[in-house]
């Protein structure tokens, strides 16, 4: 017996005992109160036996007690003597007060099924068996020593049927009792190790999942969930709307909508990360009345995973590309540099310009899509962002021509530092600087850069603004200004910003226009907040 089921055990035998004890003290109580003499014949009554089987039964019933509460003997040993004691105690006040018909014999019936709950069926059969030819050996001795006895050898034979009867079909019902208790033990057993595994598996889950009811109410939540949302921890009952508005409104549309279109993600405050949503109603065909799981998953690393998928098929194309796009497209520069000379003051010279820039241009192509292939994930550096501009802007004058007092550096605090790959930083700086200058429209001397950073109030999370003072980009084009080979120039190849949004986000950072109402364009970068126990220090280019 497994020890669930044995402690289980104990208790119904404690149970058993107690029915035993009440019974034991309602004989005493008949004796000690002179009630027995009512409805017992006095020629038919011992009162001497009477009182030692109520006395005695009393006693065992203590001794009982005590054996249940220290466990000794073991379980069976106590059934079979607390049986054998019962059926020893009845069988004598049974005779105490007349035979069988003073009905006291049909306690046996309730004592020996009882009894059937612990003992095997084979056993309890046994101790039936017992008890009937005591109860006929008893009717047989009372007509041979007691004088006027009227024998009652029916009743007896009809009583031990009765008890045998009752015995095996109580012995059945048991049997299949335990099976069922233990068949019931064992599924909540597998249920609790499901349920158990379940949530494991469910909190340590890299996607966050929410548990709503149709009212937006948050029912449960892992941890994947409360880190997502930028909590340390999520009272149950909360409202989604308060949590995340845009999130709730998302929740509402897919519950009012026959066909939910998948939105862009949702934007939290610039110190989180953007999430993509998914929901599914965990009761199907209940409508709008069942609870919702909802599916939140950081939106840039979704986006990080399909670019390096992205990335190595356009790696796998471009390797095997890149010879056969190269070689003809030296021979063509070839070609056009002699023509050049042929032609040098001829008036086909601006047809060998044409090829030479087309040239260029799709040389640049090729070597964007390769630099795409060959494109690592960033070293996270801990960077002290002034002195890191400083630098970059002695660089960057001397590169594009300009002026010191044309590229301004404001950063408050002055002690903002980031985290971030340094190479990476320089790349995508020099990239958004180039686009400022190229795309300004107006004469080299006139344009104006400005490196805005800090610590947002906000979010706590550190920032740098590259502004400029040209024309700006229109609302329609800003929205595809990160898009692969989406350029408004004739000469641009339409990577320069996807390729810096990709270096960007592989640092775990975050690049978005700026709209500017005053116009010119503005890119902020969100960095990751270096903690004080970095261990690279980057002050320099």
């Amino acid at each position: 017996m497994k020890p669930g089921q044995q402690n289980l055990s104990w208790q119904y035998l404690r149970l058993f005992n107690y029915y035993r004890s009440a019974l034991a003290l309602f004989f005493l109580i008949l004796y000690l109160n002179g009630w027995t003499e009512q409805f017992i014949r006095p020629s038919d009554y011992d009162q001497q036996l009477f009182q030692w089987a109520s006395v005695g039964y009393v006693a065992s019933c203590f001794a009982f007690m005590l054996s249940l509460h220290l466990h000794k003997p073991g379980l069976d040993t106590q059934v079979i003597i607390q049986t054998c004691v019962d059926i020893v105690v009845i069988i004598a006040l049974m005779h105490a007060s007349g035979g069988v018909r003073s009905g006291f014999g049909m306690l046996l019936i309730i004592n020996l099924s009882l009894s059937s709950i612990f003992l095997t069926r084979r056993f309890t059969l046994f101790l039936a068996a017992t008890t009937s030819l005591a109860l006929l050996g008893e009717n047989i001795y009372s007509q041979l020593v007691l004088p006027g006895y009227r024998e009652a050898y029916v009743q007896t034979g009809i009583l031990g049927i009765v008890i045998f009867t009752f015995t095996y079909l109580t012995s059945i019902i048991a049997r299949r009792m335990r099976e069922s208790e233990q068949l019931a033990t064992e599924r909540s057993r597998e249920l609790k190790s499901v349920i158990q595994m379940n949530e494991h598996i469910i909190s340590n889950m890299r996607t966050g999942i929410l548990v709503v009811n149709p009212d937006g109410v948050i029912e449960m939540a892992n941890n994947a969930a409360i880190s997502l949302l930028g909590r340390t921890h999520l009272d149950i009952n909360a409202s989604l709307k308060q949590i995340l508005p845009e999130l709730h409104d998302r929740f509402n549309d897919w519950q009012n909508s026959i066909e939910y279109i998948q939105h862009k993600p949702v934007q939290q405050s610039h110190g989180l990360p953007d999430l993509q949503p998914g929901f599914s109603r965990i009761e199907p065909g209940e409508g709008n009345n069942s609870s919702t799981l909802v599916f939140i998953e950081d939106a840039t690393q979704l986006n990080q995973r399909f670019q390096q998928v992205r990335l190595a098929s356009l790696g796998r194309l471009t390797a095997s590309i890149a010879h056969e796009i190269r070689n003809p497209l030296a021979a063509i520069h070839h070609a056009s540099q002699l023509l050049d000379e042929v032609f040098e003051n001829g008036p086909d010279k601006k047809l060998t310009d044409i090829i030479n820039t087309q040239v260029q241009r799709l040389n640049g192509v090729v070597e964007n899509v390769l630099q795409l292939s060959r494109q690592q994930r960033g070293t996270a550096e801990h960077i002290e962002l002034l002195p890191w501009l400083h630098k970059f802007k002695q660089e960057c004058i001397a590169s594009q021509g300009l002026d010191k007092s044309q590229i301004q550096i404001y950063v408050k605090p002055e002690d903002t530092t980031i985290l971030f790959d340094s190479s990476h930083l320089h790349q995508v700086m020099w990239n958004l600087c180039c686009n400022a200058v190229n795309h300004s429209r107006m004469p080299l001397a006139d344009i104006a850069i400005n490196f805005q950073g800090g610590i947002e109030v906000k979010s706590s999370q550190p920032y740098l603004d590259v502004i400029d003072n040209g024309p700006g980009i229109d609302p329609e084009t800003a929205k595809e200004i990160f898009d692969p080979f989406f350029t408004t120039s004739n000469e641009g190849t339409g990577l320069g910003l996807y390729i810096t949004k990709e270096v960007t986000e592989s640092n775990r950072a975050k690049i978005r226009h700026i709209e500017l109402p005053a116009g010119g364009t503005c890119f902020r970068i969100y960095f990751l907040q270096a903690p004080a126990q970095q261990i690279s220090k980057v002050s320099n280019i």
